[in-house]
């Protein structure tokens, strides 16, 4: 449960209250109040005037604020005055008809000489005229009795003061916490009744307080402002009040569920079989909670029940300021209440100023918000002020300076000039000079040098020295002459002829091996109508051709039209008819320099029609190899008897043949491309040495012959290292052969 924000106030607290506002109550309307007693609280004794005696009945009250504590009525003859009693609410309904309106004075308590002329002090201007003179100004206090009403009634008196202007005054008290805010209560207390106003012939006139109100239509809107910050106050009181009063309503709320919910629970199965008693308590429990959530629910009620009107006397000086090209007239006002000063406001900012400086354009402003022009050093507030020029980035005023139509800047007259093409003002940060003729324009009128831009530079041109290339169709102001059409292109678009360093544009030039040519040093080719340096005769038909429609035949090295060359699809050679190779089996076109001719006809053939021979491992044409797999180099290898001695052969320099040649009777083959040794032994199987023709490095291309390693032939061939690499050394090898020819002596000694 939410505890109480305040505490309640004592009862002898609300006594003491109520017989102050009762003693000034009978004071102020001329009666005269005794205390009946030495008590604090104690009664009072009130003798009326006439016209509180016809209405209250009586020519004298005895007033009390406490009842007997032994009876719950006063003592004989006492009336009690307590919130609700007879003689309280009396008094109020008094006040009601009386107190709508007051109009007061407030007394004059401060000078206003020499105060006022030390309020302000102009900067930049003088003094030349003072005017002083008296002045009132209103006060509107409005006061507002706002009702609390839940399931307890509370009641507040809240006021609120304005000025003339609808601005509020702070009050100085509890609920608004400004200690710097005006006491309300003391301006109310010192206010003084208006003097008497005598007529034509000296005499009192009678006071009509409606002449010396304001308008009503005034008063009207200065009472809805005011009501404004009343409900404004009531709905921050709301926000307390209401934390108190629903601890109650749960309370409430809480004692009707629990008293309810015990007599449902009473209610037997027996005794109410249709359960109709239930609904009845059940209903019966909603209703009273919605009263008791009715009544706990807060209404709030403001009222205006009274206001006042203050005069409050005010000292004006009326200051004349002249700089020498103009006067302003501002006013210096003192308070004579309160003695507080009104000083001129900044005509920016608005806020009071001392220093008061005067501008070009009449304007009263304070340090802060002055600004002043670098060239004709003019001062400025800040809403007239200056702009910084976006070229020079000096300040300058709306006189010294031109507005540029392009980016909303305002420049300084140097660097702003009209375009000589639309006729704008425009600064020069907005503005480009051509690289050309160096006229200064906008810069939307100008173009990219297309040629600079490829360079890698930025240069703008104007539209009379921009000339659009007919080759590109770019802009540039750098163009050349072609010596061939006359026409102008830019400096990208011309050549110079390699052969005669004659300049010339697109379309009257060739290039021709990444070099260009102008058309006077070429020719047509009459076989492809095509320009080229020079023209060739085919060496077949004698017909004239270029070289991108002959070829050249890559053997003989002359020159062929298309219909008398070769060309092959798997590779880029050419030859001509003479040199074209064919396979003399399926008559298959042969680069001659991608395919070998057979190394024993010398005739071409395709990959389908070859044969590898099953001695020396070649491959040859079908027919150079027989049925049983040989090659006629093989075959007439066989067939031969003529020895030969290995040592003097080339191909002894391999140590494959050197350890192999001592040891048998060589016979040897040979072919265009190969040569081919037989090796015999008669206790030996046959070794074989295959090599190459080739007259500056022959190359061995395959050893056959055996090797004693435990007791088996091993063949030496360069195409199996492995093979090779199962080999002993050669001292080793050699040792193994003498103890196996020792053997083999040995065994047939025995057979013998």
């Amino acid at each position: 449960m939410a505890k109480k924000s305040s505490k309640q106030p004592k009862p002898t607290e609300r006594a003491i209250d109520l017989r102050a506002f009762t003693t000034d109550f009978f004071t102020n309307l001329g009666a005269t109040v005794k205390a009946a007693d030495r008590r604090k609280a104690g009664a009072l004794q009130v003798e009326l005037p006439q016209e509180l005696t016809t209405y209250f009945g009586a020519p004298s009250l005895t007033l009390c604020f406490q009842q007997a504590a032994s009876s719950a009525l006063p003592a004989n003859g006492q009336q009690l005055i307590a919130h609700g009693s007879p003689i309280f609410d009396k008094m109020l309904t008094y006040l009601d008809n009386r107190s709508a309106v007051a109009h007061q004075r407030l007394p004059i308590r401060h000078n206003a000489g020499e105060e006022l002329m030390r309020a302000v002090r102009p900067v930049n201007t003088g003094i030349v005229g003072l005017r002083m003179q008296e002045q009132t100004q209103h006060l509107y206090a409005f006061h507002w009795h706002i009702t609390y009403r839940a399931d307890d009634k509370r009641e507040e008196l809240y006021s609120v003061l304005l000025n003339e202007a609808g601005e509020r005054i702070v009050a100085n008290d509890e609920q608004m916490g400004d200690s710097n805010g005006v006491d309300l209560a003391v301006l109310l207390a010192d206010a003084e009744p208006l003097p008497p106003e005598l007529n034509s012939e000296g005499q009192l006139a009678p006071v009509v307080i409606g002449a010396r109100l304001p308008p009503m239509t005034q008063l009207s809107r200065l009472a809805e402002t005011a009501r404004k910050y009343a409900i404004y106050h009531a709905d921050l009181r709301c926000v307390s009040h209401e934390t108190e009063i629903l601890p109650r309503l749960y309370k409430s709320l809480n004692r009707l569920t629990t008293y309810y919910q015990q007599q449902i629970e009473e209610v037997y199965d027996a005794h109410d079989p249709t359960g109709e008693k239930r609904r009845v308590l059940e209903t019966d429990l909603e209703r009273k909670i919605a009263e008791e959530v009715e009544n706990h629910r807060l209404r709030v009620h403001v009222q205006l029940f009274s206001y006042a009107v203050l005069q409050v006397p005010v000292a004006v000086a009326e200051l004349t300021l002249s700089d020498g090209k103009r006067e302003v007239t501002v006013q210096v006002l003192r308070n004579r209440y309160d003695g507080s000063l009104q000083r001129p406001r900044c005509y920016v900012c608005q806020t009071e100023t001392t220093q008061v400086v005067l501008d070009r354009n009449g304007h009263i402003i304070c340090d802060g918000c002055l600004q002043q022009c670098s060239r004709c050093q003019d001062i400025l507030c800040t809403t007239c002020g200056v702009a910084a020029c976006p070229v020079c980035g000096q300040q300058n005023c709306d006189t010294c300076g031109r507005m540029c139509w392009a980016c909303g800047e305002r420049a300084c007259a140097e660097h702003s000039s009209g375009c000589p093409v639309c006729g704008d003002e425009v600064c020069h940060a907005c503005q480009e000079a051509c690289s050309h003729c160096d006229t200064r324009q906008c810069r939307s009128h100008l173009r990219m040098d297309h040629v600079k831009e490829q360079r890698g530079e930025t240069a703008y041109i104007c539209a009379s020295c921009a000339l659009r290339c007919p080759g590109c169709e770019q802009y540039s102001a750098e163009v050349g002459l072609c010596s061939a059409s006359g026409q102008r292109f830019c400096q990208n678009c011309l050549i110079a002829c390699t052969t005669c360093q004659r300049t010339v544009g697109p379309g009257f030039y060739q290039i021709i091996d990444e070099a260009p040519y102008c058309h006077n040093c070429l020719v047509e080719c009459p076989g492809c109508h095509g320009w080229t340096t020079a023209v060739q005769s085919c060496a077949y038909c004698q017909n004239s051709c270029c070289h991108a429609c002959g070829e050249r035949c890559i053997l003989c090295q002359r020159s062929f039209c298309a219909d008398h060359s070769h060309s092959y699809a798997g590779c880029d050679h050419v030859v001509c008819q003479t040199h074209a190779a064919h396979c003399i089996h399926c008559r298959q076109d042969l680069c001659p320099l991608c395919n070998e001719v057979c190394a024993i006809c010398e005739r071409y053939h395709c990959a389908e029609h070859a044969a590898t021979c099953a001695q020396c491992g070649q491959q040859y044409c079908q027919t150079c190899v027989t049925d049983l797999q040989l090659c006629t180099t093989c075959t007439t290898l066989a067939n031969t008897d003529v020895m030969i001695e290995l040592p003097n052969e080339v191909c002894l320099a391999d140590t494959r043949v050197a350890k192999l040649a001592s040891y048998y009777t060589w016979t040897s083959a040979r072919n265009i491309r190969y040569a081919v040794y037989r090796g015999q032994h008669a206790q030996r199987t046959d070794a074989l040495i295959v090599t190459t023709r080739d007259t500056a490095a022959p190359q061995v291309l395959s050893v056959t012959g055996p090797g004693i390693t435990r007791g088996r032939h091993h063949a030496i061939d360069e195409h199996a290292p492995g093979e090779v690499a199962k080999l002993k050394d050669s001292s080793e090898w050699l040792h193994e052969f003498q103890e196996w020819l020792r053997r083999m002596r040995r065994s047939g000694r025995d057979r013998r």
